[in-house]
């Protein structure tokens, strides 16, 4: 392989990882399919490519599923693994390929993590900017830095990993160290821990406590579309008796039942222009992975996405910092079904400034409370099924020799993606609205609002199980002569199965509500805490 045709690959394994696809990367160019044929066509063999990336995309399916990429890179394997085993002439099934294979694995594990945690570093500059009312600054944070960032951890390390043979990139990658991986899953876990725990500073109020503890309890035995449902049921319930209470007691404080910091006033005004609201669509379509880091995942995207209603709706610089904060909380979705969060939560913005008693937490609680169970019926939906179908039907038809397979993957699925994601942010912005309408004619704004903030808690309660799975290693063994005790079994899990990301989290939550800790140093803490466990746990023998 010359040094050309090496650089031409990494650099579309740079744009497959890049913000500038039009959200396709994982979707389509990411997948070893795709990336097979494209690498086969510079090396000069587009069918072989096709059919050694269709062999290898029906293994890694299950991989693609990752929304924010915190574990293995597909698109390394494709654009990377393939031309290495074309020109090895390794086949699919040889053992040569699995060691192959297992290094690309930890090396888009390595990839992954410098770049989730550059971004995690810029989240906290876009606070900064937020915090100074600078929309534009923190729209350009999350496209100019992470991208710059994005064709350094892609296509020099591509671009290098492909100047070598298969066996000295399984080398290479034998070399690193467990407890160097172990500080890499720590570090991500208590980050994300810090990112639900400032989600958890604005709804934890009254009754959401329980709600949270009653997620954090149910998660285990049910899926994050499941928990969403749960929850949504237990919060209309409270909603409607909220509801009665209210009706019979007129004269309570609004605020005990139904919190909010804004005085009734609605007058339908100001709305986003059709201009407008299609640039908030491009914006959350292009950019909404360009800032994927693992305190709160897509929020840069998100906040980026809601810059023209920024600019419309708020008339001064307070306003504009309140919807900038609390943007630029967690949030996490699959794209193009999340597309409809985004045109739901913009139209709420509008209502809010044209004077609807809508505050922070509701907002942050609406947002939080669908977007895990969006996300996973999205993941579903377009990965899960379509894509996995598109794959098998595209690879079937490449290991016949035709690269009419590959083709009709990237057509099709492009387009139903894309078709998807407009469709579903009309109808989020256009069904909000109308729902908005018919709660104020039938008084059930305020109680609906009142639900959404106790759904989300009880999501973030959720999601603590699914975000920050940590453990000791190796169940945290201390043996002393012939004795054996698993720390983590035999103790930890005897009092409080699963109680050290629950700890965790609350403690983060209490640092910054109660004692006023900076979200920086936190994320200082973090990082200290994980590669100092890790350095300890290794002395002890765990890893």
């Amino acid at each position: 392989m010359s040094v050309l045709q090496a650089a031409l690959i990494a650099l579309f394994y740079a744009f497959a990882r890049s913000a500038f696809n039009a959200g396709l990367g994982g979707y389509v160019l990411a997948q070893p399919l795709v990336a097979g044929t494209i690498a086969g066509a510079l090396l000069g063999d587009p069918i072989r490519g096709a059919q050694i990336g269709g062999a290898l995309n029906l293994g890694t399916l299950a991989l693609s599923q990752l929304r924010v990429q915190v574990g293995p890179d597909v698109a390394l394997i494709g654009y990377v693994g393939v031309p290495l085993m074309l020109l090895s002439g390794l086949r699919p099934d040889a053992p040569e390929t699995a060691a192959l294979f297992g290094a690309l694995v930890v090396f888009g594990i390595a990839l992954n993590f410098a770049r989730g945690m550059f971004n995690t570093v810029v989240a906290h500059w876009a606070d900064y900017f937020a915090d100074q009312g600078n929309v534009g600054g923190v729209a350009l944070l999350n496209v100019v830095p992470t991208q710059i960032w994005v064709v350094l951890t892609s296509f020099l390390p591509a671009l290098f990993i492909l100047l070598f043979d298969a066996p000295t990139i399984a080398g290479i990658a034998a070399s690193i160290p467990a407890w160097v991986q172990l500080a890499m899953d720590w570090s991500r876990h208590l980050l994300a821990a810090l990112g639900i725990a400032m989600s958890l500073r604005l709804v934890m109020q009254g009754s959401s406590v329980a709600y949270f503890l009653l997620g954090w309890l149910s998660a285990p035995h049910l899926n994050l579309t499941q928990a969403t449902l749960l929850g949504g049921s237990i919060a209309i319930i409270h909603a409607f008796l909220a509801r009665r209470r209210a009706d019979a007691k007129a004269e309570m404080l609004v605020a005990d039942v139904l919190p909010s910091d804004q005085a009734e006033g609605y007058v339908a005004g100001q709305r986003l222009s059709p201009a407008e609201l299609l640039s908030s669509f491009m914006l959350w379509t292009f950019f909404h992975d360009a800032g994927a880091n693992f305190e709160r995942f897509q929020n840069m995207g998100f906040a980026a996405a809601l810059a023209p209603a920024a600019r419309r709706l708020c008339e001064t610089a307070s306003e504009r910092v309140t919807l900038l904060r609390r943007s630029l909380t967690l949030f996490n979705c699959e794209w193009s079904f999340g597309a409809s969060l985004v045109g739901a939560l913009i139209a709420l913005e509008e209502r809010r400034a044209n004077g609807e008693a809508i505050n922070d937490a509701e907002l942050v609680g609406a947002k939080t409370g669908v977007m895990a169970g969006l996300g996973a019926i999205g993941d579903t939906v377009m990965r899960s099924a379509i894509g996995s179908l598109l794959i098998a039907a595209g690879a079937a038809l490449a290991d016949r020799g035709s690269l009419v397979g590959p083709f009709m993957f990237a057509v099709v699925q492009s387009a139903l993606v894309l078709a998807a994601g407009f469709i579903s942010f009309q109808l989020g912005y256009a069904q909000m609205h109308r729902f908005g309408d018919w709660a104020r004619a039938n008084n059930w704004l305020r109680p609906a609002l009142f639900g959404a903030m106790r759904l989300g808690a009880f999501v973030l309660g959720a999601l603590v199980v699914a975000l920050v799975p940590i453990g000791l290693p190796g169940s945290g063994l201390i043996q002393i002569g012939a004795a054996q005790l698993p720390v983590q079994t035999r103790v930890l899990d005897a009092i409080l199965p699963g109680g050290l990301p629950l700890v965790a989290t609350l403690a983060m939550w209490w640092l910054l509500r109660s004692r006023r800790a900076s979200p920086v140093g936190l994320m200082g803490g973090c990082l200290i805490v994980a590669a100092a466990g890790a350095v300890i746990a290794r002395a002890i023998g765990w890893v």
